[in-house]
């Protein structure tokens, strides 16, 4: 990323980054501020050469050492698995037939209730404790506003342009404690408008105002509400996080090593090193070294929520975005094939269809590197590893637009994964549609299994939650004109089937829809609705876009027919301010639910 110094930095130069029951009928007028799409990339680079993945024996993955090993991980007869290659793409079959679906009850507090004893299905070994609904959402919802700024605040720390370096540059340190990192995007949040404002940025600067106003709401409740005081104290607006416990991911103590090496130049020679106190939340790794080529990402581990975190930031380079246009639909293996966890009766298991973009970026090799994925898993299970007491830790995976679609990913592959304590937690926000009827099949089987929460975070009339409808395969045969990263998700379904049925998009998970003022059906801000219902029932033709969201479709072609100059006019409904703004006003609406109990109540009684 070229940084350009802010105006007290410099004379005449700026800086260059991005963003319950479903309603029969489409909700009302949303009017709000608009802004023209990017047109940073009409068309995605050629194709990141994936290698093929290494072939596991007889259905299992390959050995590792047993140092390597987590402890307490489910893994089969007492074998030590460690995470395989990715599949390349074109593996597999992306339209695998589709046979019955093998279900269980969508019983997360009772996983061995999923399925019949005699089945030869496996599910979670323990049951974990999760918190209601809207802390879930709430508190991934902020860390995905967060990524944003903590990738921008630390490009702009290893180039020396900061307000006050001799306290803002610890936000290279890793672990780097959340209340320490809320602090310094506090401070230079000033900095940060500045750098930002060249019309370039709005995804990014909108996610900063979100993440701000977060906290000065989280200031003004610990003020007014003592019985949150202590809930701010354990990890505060940064409890979803992470904390540190004494160890860095390879067992050394933080006392062995000097872990932020020399800092004296910087921080001045009598100021001592952050402090990071037990039970607090931190962030132990971030990718960001490349962010201009590839995607970016943080972990963290909070021991009072007992969860391990995972981060993507959403599209702000010119590579993200010509990642979010590559629709086409690539072949890929189903999660059980690729972890080698199949079991008998998935020994025939077919593939699935994903966005290549999205593919490519976290389970691509270029040029025979690791994927992302592999290296994500590796820091995630040596968390795990290297403290026993995490055993049962609850894994999550956040991001917003682009991060949202990399997190469904991400947790599509890891809940069946013989490494870590299940069910895996998808919380995404702003995410555009990741796969095909095949890959939302499997998503639901291993919801149903007690493997995969997704809860799928959207705003109402929000343009990348309604795309992209089909692959670029289908699109060119529907329409001639160039897409945009934007431009494309306002095509709609229709056409004669032209590149078949498994060029056709499906979202998944628990959607969690979010109203700037009521819903079309009440008095609410929100409305919850199962994505897999129709695929759960059987229905011949499930539905791969609900009536509501059609009807947003069809109202932007509508605009583009009439040539309008705002082709998406309501991309501000996208940003991180717009989400953080609704989800607060839907705080009331959402008391007393938690995900568990709705996939029982939306899902369960479709099995």
């Amino acid at each position: 990323m070229k940084l350009k110094a802010p105006k007290s930095f410099r004379k005449s130069k700026k800086k260059g980054g991005e963003s319950v029951g479903t309603s029969t009928d489409p909700g009302p007028s949303d009017p709000g501020p608009s802004a023209p799409p990017s047109p940073d990339a009409a068309a995605g680079p050629a194709a990141v050469q994936v290698t093929p993945p290494s072939t596991p024996r007889d259905g299992v993955a390959e050995a590792r050492q047993d140092s390597d090993v987590i402890p307490g991980s489910p893994m089969s007869g007492g074998a030590n698995v460690v995470p395989p290659s990715p599949p390349s793409a074109g593996s597999g079959k992306k339209g695998a037939s589709a046979g019955p679906l093998r279900l269980g009850s969508f019983d997360f507090d009772a996983p061995e209730a999923n399925v019949d004893p005699h089945s030869g299905l496996s599910t979670p070994q323990t049951t974990l404790t999760f918190p209601p609904l809207f802390r879930e959402a709430d508190d991934m919802l902020a860390l995905s506003n967060l990524v944003y700024a903590l990738a921008e605040l630390r490009e702009l720390a290893r180039n020396g342009v900061l307000n006050d370096p001799a306290a803002s540059s610890r936000i290279l340190d890793v672990p780097l404690p959340l209340e320490t990192a809320g602090k310094i995007v506090k401070a230079e949040s000033g900095l940060l408008r500045e750098v930002l404002d060249d019309g370039k940025h709005e995804a990014t600067l909108g996610a900063l105002e979100g993440l701000l106003a977060r906290q000065e709401e989280g200031a003004v409740a610990k003020e007014d509400d003592k019985a949150r005081k202590k809930t701010d104290s354990d990890g505060g607006m940064f409890g979803w996080l992470s904390s540190w416990d004494g160890c860095l991911a390879g067992g050394f103590s933080f006392d062995e090593l000097n872990f932020c090496g020399d800092m004296s130049h910087v921080l001045g020679e009598n100021t001592p090193p952050t402090p990071v106190q037990p039970e607090s939340s931190v962030i132990t790794y971030v990718g960001d070294l490349k962010s201009e080529g590839e995607l970016v990402y943080a972990v963290g581990v909070n021991p009072v929520e007992e969860r391990i975190t995972i981060a993507f930031r959403g599209s702000v380079t010119k590579t993200d975005f010509k990642t979010d246009a590559k629709i086409a639909i690539v072949a890929a293996l189903d999660p059980r094939a690729f972890n080698g966890t199949t079991s008998e009766l998935d020994k025939n298991v077919g593939g699935v269809g994903v966005h290549q973009g999205f593919y490519e970026y976290l389970m691509g090799e270029p040029k025979g590197r690791q994927s992302k994925y592999a290296e994500i898993m590796k820091h995630v299970t040596e968390l795990y590893r290297e403290n026993p007491a995490r055993k049962n830790y609850k894994l999550y995976v956040t991001g917003h637009s682009l991060g949202g679609a990399l997190a469904t990913l991400f947790g599509f592959y890891a809940a069946a994964s013989p490494l870590l304590p299940l069910p895996v937690t998808v919380v995404s926000v702003a995410s555009p549609r990741v796969g095909n009827l095949a890959f939302a099949r499997t998503f639901a089987e291993l919801e149903s299994l007690g493997k995969l929460r997704h809860l799928r975070i959207c705003n109402h009339k929000d343009p990348v939650t309604l795309g992209p409808t089909v692959s670029s395969k289908r699109a060119l045969a529907l329409s001639a004109k160039a897409f945009s990263p934007l431009g494309y998700l306002a095509l709609a379904v229709s056409g004669n089937g032209e590149g078949g049925k498994e060029e056709v998009y499906f979202h998944t998970g628990m959607k969690m829809k979010l109203y700037r003022n009521v819903s079309a059906v009440g008095s609410q801000r929100c409305e919850l609705s199962y994505s897999g219902a129709t695929i759960v029932a059987g229905a011949k033709k499930p539905v791969a876009i609900d009536r509501d969201d059609m009807a947003e479709i069809e109202q932007s072609n509508k605009r583009k027919k009439k040539d309008s100059s705002a082709e998406m006019p309501l991309v501000s409904y996208h940003f991180g301010t717009s989400y953080a703004e609704r989800m607060a006003a839907a705080e009331s609406d959402l008391r007393g639910f938690t995900l568990n109990g709705m996939y029982k109540e939306k899902a369960g009684h479709l099995t």
